[in-house]
């Protein structure tokens, strides 16, 4: 995970990068469940979020600053056709496809 994470771009000092390194393990276990009910409260509890919404919005900010420094052809790699940032989904699940 964290060599996709640098691939991408990925910026460390946002608090999403940390929650990226803990919803995407735990997403690759279960791709079928739903973000806001079950992933991003589980986050929350494990980093000691109050509320799962800041774990979605650092999520969220830290893809955008990866999209906006990103490296064309590393991104084209990972989300082929992709014309804009991919959703927090997306950019989730395509990165737990990877470590299955």
């Amino acid at each position: 995970v964290l060599f996709d994470l640098r691939q991408l771009s990925t910026p460390v000092y946002l608090s999403g990068y940390r929650c990226l390194c803990v919803a995407i393990p735990i997403f690759a276990q279960d791709i079928s469940q739903s973000m806001c009910n079950e992933l991003y409260p589980t986050v929350a509890k494990e980093l000691g979020y109050m509320d799962w919404r800041a774990v979605e919005f650092s999520i969220r900010r830290t893809i955008l600053s990866a999209w906006e420094n990103r490296d064309p052809e590393k991104w084209e790699a990972y989300f082929p056709g992709i014309t804009k940032a991919p959703t927090n989904k997306q950019f989730i699940a395509t990165l737990a496809q990877r470590i299955k």
